[in-house]
């Protein structure tokens, strides 16, 4: 059989995986320093950064000039790509961050151990099971847009009594709102994945894929020392994850900005009636 002409695994582009490999290790690596020193002016933190910063942009130069790079830039140029991976960036706000935060709050302020803390932390794994397979169906009858959308709003709704809670909030209330926290973000990374398909053909798609995971776990622990970065300046004890959970509440409300420009069921051409 003739190859596909849209094959591009006969070439192992050997300069950018050279570049891209040891840039993304030291994004994350860099990142992850960011919570443990307690700030960015640090030489753990910054010089990783830096190297990492620099071998990106290297590959991102060679990249759009290679005829045949390790991966395909110009995916970007299509709408509906360029917002998913967008998304995926920032559901480590939405996301990772929460996942760092949550425990840590439930610890520091509520003063439970890790095994109590874990248990609290199961109504939001709930919410995620009971959402993923009707978010699966919505988005196949009304496209990614909405269900991604809604998915935000439920996540920065099951946020909120976090970002008001005070001392006498009951553990009740904090365990609905994670029902409704899980509700939201079990609608939103399946037809974010989804939407980043959109319009491409087979021979892209595994390009597609590894640089929306790429964005999801660079995204991840970006969020992550954003948001330890602002606990760690915020004002001790419960005020301090107050107003890191209203920030998280922000980066969740840019995220709902940007979905509203994933495509839509109406967006897609009907297709012509048989006779």
């Amino acid at each position: 059989m003739p190859a596909d002409a849209g094959d591009r695994g006969h070439r192992l582009d050997a300069v950018g995986l050279v570049l891209l490999s040891p840039s993304i290790a030291a994004l994350l690596y860099g990142l992850s320093r960011v919570g443990v020193v307690g700030g960015l002016a640090d030489a753990s933190v910054l010089m990783p950064l830096a190297a990492g910063l620099m071998l990106l942009a290297a590959f991102v130069a060679h990249a759009m000039r290679d005829r045949d790079p390790l991966l395909d830039l110009r995916l970007f140029q299509v709408s509906s790509f360029s917002t998913s991976t967008a998304l995926m960036f920032l559901s480590g706000f939405v996301l990772y961050g929460a996942l760092l935060l949550l425990p840590l709050y439930f610890q520091d302020v509520r003063g439970h151990g890790p095994l109590w803390t874990g248990m609290l932390l199961a109504p939001q794994g709930i919410g995620v099971l009971l959402s993923r397979g009707l978010a699966g169906s919505l988005t196949d009858r009304i496209g990614p847009r909405w269900v991604v959308a809604t998915g935000l709003v439920l996540a920065a709704v099951g946020t909120l009594p976090f970002a008001l809670a005070g001392a006498g909030t009951s553990e009740w209330v904090l365990a609905a709102a994670l029902v409704v926290r899980g509700l939201g973000l079990g609608a939103v990374t399946l037809p974010v994945f989804a939407a980043a398909y959109e319009g491409l053909d087979r021979a892209r798609i595994p390009d597609a894929s590894v640089i929306t995971r790429a964005a999801q776990q660079v995204g991840g622990s970006f969020g992550s020392a954003v948001l330890a970065l602002i606990l760690v300046n915020s004002v001790a004890g419960a005020a301090g994850y107050r107003t890191t959970f209203w920030w998280t509440i922000a980066f969740t409300a840019v995220a709902v900005v940007l979905a509203l420009r994933l495509p839509s069921r109406t967006d897609r051409p009907e297709k012509a009636a048989k006779p």
